[in-house]
């Protein structure tokens, strides 16, 4: 369908020699599906009959403000709510002179100043008269307030001279508006996270730590992407603006605290993040809540704030996108490039106070786009075409990442995992059933496609399957097992793997011959036990990676994991959920449970926040793994019979251990009873935890 078909358009035409091509205009509008309204000037009328357009678009031509037969009045108003766009072709230096200085004296620039939708302006006439300097002051007045300016073309004009001036082609125009309405159209069904302003860190009171921040740039971006069909979450710090757009929500903040915590709750739901605000990267270590009275000199004590755009670009996942902002005055690039890959940054903003015109309290700006491939400068601008730039190229890179995921989907998956079918405990069996088993299950593992996120190779999740065969009944082509699974991350910044899942199932039964094929379809629980099996715990390592990146980050995934369970009641044992307080069925069961909360908040506090920041700075990581921890002995004490602290800490044992063989006594030995009340059976290794 085309993207022009359904629209309104008001087409203004004035008197021009040109305006022969508003009738072939009309016919490439109608053509593709736009309902077409025209709106002369009486000079314009001279050119080209209202007869001839009002023909082709089937409507009376609009001129004058009352019929003069009945008196009946043209609404410009009307006009101006009814129409999606507004496009004057061809536009005479007269009427562009009119709409740049207010002079409404006639139909068209009146509902020109009454228009609701963008307004497209295709200029002709000599090539003198385009040049000179009002007719350029007067475009680019139109251009600075949002106005499209459809530059016209160089050749052969009306009065036998050659050079800039002709209105371009009615293709060329037609062209232009489908380019406008496709992009409006482009972050459609997009989330876009965007914090702006400044922060204020309080003092006492009445005072604060603040800085030049308006938030013009934020909101720019802010309307630029809601413009274009984003769902936007504005994050404003204290500032004078309103939005304009109904599709921003607006969240209103004060202190780098309050921002860093508006930031962290709406992150895991959006695409992406443009991290614009001017955050304080100090505050007061402590406040008064009375106004502190002058008395000589005064030392005030800050402590950091935290770092917004790097706690975000370590929960950032593969189908996110982030772009910040660094204002330098000195070693501009370099200072920018590190940012860049420090903070797991897309790309990255350039300001510099050393150019005028640019930052705090302007409504220009010069900037710089820097990616990991190179850098882009842009001239000093508005910052309303700044924004347009910055988010010309967000969009490129959510709909390069949309353009993967749709060819792909029978190639690219989230796993990256190793197999092993152990069969030496069955004697006397043709072995061809157990390779066909094996080929079977690593193509499934191998290629199918889990969920609808993208993952780059490098970004796919280590895990290992290992089955053994305990029994084989060839008749039927029965099989009693025992299947282990294990999976691991990365921890940021370091070489080293942490195991986030690891599990040994003994209750795998199912049927296998070796025609058989292993099949999964998203959404749909399988007849195959097998199958039900790998799928289940293929989309619970999934799940359990993503909530150790964001708070409940994998809630979507792992409520399919729930469904799996429920619905294979009947496949075999291991769903049931009488069987054992350690099977598929429990393990989900507790984990989405409410009264475990504590429990699926540890996994996020326990990897991201703690061990993640082990590399940065081990005593600050310890200390967060500790408070960590706390939430593990309320989970247990909220529901005892569940085996998930347990499971816990067998799969972290080594590494707890590991962890505190540094640290402070009280903090060893507070972190070795812990343990010990959770997981008895791991004395030995709890002793291993010693204090001087």
């Amino acid at each position: 369908m085309d993207i022009l078909n359904g629209k309104h358009i008001v087409l203004g035409v004035t008197g021009s020699i040109a305006a022969y091509k508003a009738a072939f205009l009309v016919r490439l509008l109608i053509k593709r599906g736009a309902e077409v309204q025209v709106v002369m000037t009486p000079a314009g009328k001279e050119f080209i009959t209202p007869l001839t357009l009002s023909t082709l678009t089937r409507k009376p031509v609009v001129s004058e403000f009352f019929d003069r037969r009945d008196g009946s009045w043209n609404s410009h108003v009307d006009l101006g709510q009814w129409a999606d766009a507004m496009l004057i072709a061809p536009c005479t230096a007269s009427t562009i002179g009119k709409m740049a200085s207010g002079v409404a004296d006639n139909m068209l620039i009146t509902t020109y100043y009454s228009m609701k939708a963008p307004v497209f302006i295709a200029p002709a006439m000599d090539l003198d008269m385009y040049r000179h300097p009002v007719t350029q002051h007067n475009l680019e007045t139109l251009r600075s307030i949002g106005n499209i300016i459809i530059e016209p073309a160089s050749g052969e004009l009306a009065s036998q001279l050659v050079g800039k001036g002709r209105m371009q082609e009615p293709e060329e125009i037609v062209a232009a508006l489908e380019e406008y309405f496709t992009k409006q159209a482009q972050l459609s069904k997009k989330k876009v996270l965007i914090t702006a302003g400044p922060t204020y860190e309080q003092i006492d009171p009445v005072r604060f730590i603040g800085n030049w921040s308006t938030g013009k740039m934020g909101f720019a971006l802010a309307e630029e992407c809601a413009s274009r069909g984003a769902e936007v979450t504005l994050i404003a710090g204290p500032v004078n603006l309103t939005t304009q757009n109904p599709n921003i929500r607006r969240i209103d903040v004060k202190s780098a605290h309050q921002m860093y915590e508006a930031a962290m709750e709406n992150f895991p739901g959006s695409d992406a993040a443009i991290l614009c605000a001017a955050v304080a990267d100090f505050t007061p270590a402590v406040t008064s809540d009375t106004k502190i009275k002058r008395k000589g000199d005064m030392t005030i004590t800050l402590k950091p704030t935290e770092d917004i755009a790097a706690a975000l670009g370590a929960v950032k996942r593969p189908d996110q996108k982030m772009v910040g902002f660094a204002l330098e005055t000195d070693h501009e690039a370099a200072n920018a490039q590190g940012k860049l890959e420090r903070k797991n940054l897309d790309f990255i903003v350039l300001n510099s106070l050393n150019d005028k015109g640019a930052g705090f309290g302007y409504d220009t700006n010069k900037v710089t786009l820097i990616d990991r491939k190179g850098s882009q400068e842009l001239p000093l601008q508005s910052k309303k075409n700044v924004a347009k730039a910055i988010i010309d190229k967000l969009a490129g890179l959510l709909f390069c990442l949309a353009f993967l995921l749709m060819p792909l989907k029978t190639q690219a998956q989230e796993l990256n995992p190793t197999l092993s079918v152990n069969t030496s405990k069955i004697q006397g069996t043709d072995k061809d059933v157990f390779q066909s088993l094996e080929n079977a299950i690593r193509e499934l593992l191998t290629h199918q496609v889990w969920t609808d996120y993208h993952f780059a190779e490098k970004e796919r999740i280590q895990c290992n399957f290992n089955l053994v065969v305990n029994k084989y009944e060839a008749q039927t082509g029965k099989m009693n097992c025992e299947l282990t699974v294990q999976s691991s991350r990365p921890v940021y910044g370091s070489t080293y793997n942490t195991t986030v899942f690891n599990f040994r199932d003994t209750e795998v039964e199912f049927n296998y011959t070796e025609q058989d094929r292993l099949e999964y379809t998203p959404g749909m629980t399988p007849t195959n036990n097998l199958t039900a099996i790998l799928a289940y715990y293929s989309l619970l390592i999934i799940g359990l990676d993503f909530d150790t990146m964001s708070p409940n980050g994998g809630t979507d995934i792992l409520r399919q994991v729930e469904n799996i369970a429920a619905n294979a009641q009947s496949l075999g044992s291991g769903w049931r959920s009488f069987d054992t307080q350690a099977n598929r069925y429990a393990i989900i069961n507790d984990y989405m449970n409410g009264s475990m909360a504590d429990f699926r908040q540890l996994q996020y506090k326990y990897h991201r926040q703690g061990l993640d920041d082990m590399s940065a700075n081990a005593d600050r990581g310890r200390a967060t793994i500790t408070e960590s921890l706390s939430l593990l002995k309320k989970a247990k004490q909220a529901k005892s019979t569940s085996a998930l602290p347990t499971l816990f800490t067998e799969i972290k044992k080594n590494e707890l251990v590991s962890i505190y063989s540094a640290g402070i006594n009280k903090e060893k030995q507070s972190v070795k009873d812990l343990l010990s009340q959770i997981n008895p059976s791991l004395s030995n290794e709890w002793d291993a935890i010693k204090t001087d």
